[in-house]
């Protein structure tokens, strides 16, 4: 599937750039550049192509920036389904959002501004309910 992925786009397919898209399309959560690098290392795949790569498959739209939970960007396939996220700033858990909570507030400015208006992406971020159980277990009452 990475080979029809990288052709359907024109990018030229080499083993470094299906082995990354390898690793995407089977993880369950979106990744991280340092996430995808540390599966690849050991095959002689160095950083900047995993980065060059993300950035490339970005740019033609086949990867989604999920957000920048704890500093670092996560890269999920886009699906081309429309998708809000939840993300925990502690673990990273991404939990996606059922309902398009944006849609008629984007209609009502789209008709107040005569913009018009193509997308939108909505990220909360915040705390799981199991990272903040350990973090108030962690909380010493004074």
């Amino acid at each position: 599937m990475g080979i029809d992925i990288l052709d359907s786009l024109g990018i030229k397919v080499t083993k470094q750039r299906r082995a990354i898209l390898n690793v995407i399309l089977q993880a369950e959560v979106p990744l991280s550049a340092d996430e995808i690098y540390a599966r690849l290392a050991q095959d002689g795949t160095n950083f900047s192509t995993v980065y060059r790569t993300l950035a490339t498959l970005a740019e033609k739209g086949a990867l989604i920036k999920v957000g920048e939970a704890g500093a670092k960007t996560l890269f999920q396939l886009k699906d081309h389904t429309h998708k809000h996220h939840l993300i925990c700033t502690e673990c990273r858990k991404v939990l996606e959002i059922d309902e398009c909570p944006i849609e008629a507030l984007s209609h009502e400015i789209a008709d107040s501004t005569g913009f018009k208006i193509t997308g939108h992406c909505l990220e909360l971020t915040g705390v799981c309910p199991s990272c903040a159980r350990h973090l108030l277990k962690d909380v010493k009452p004074k």
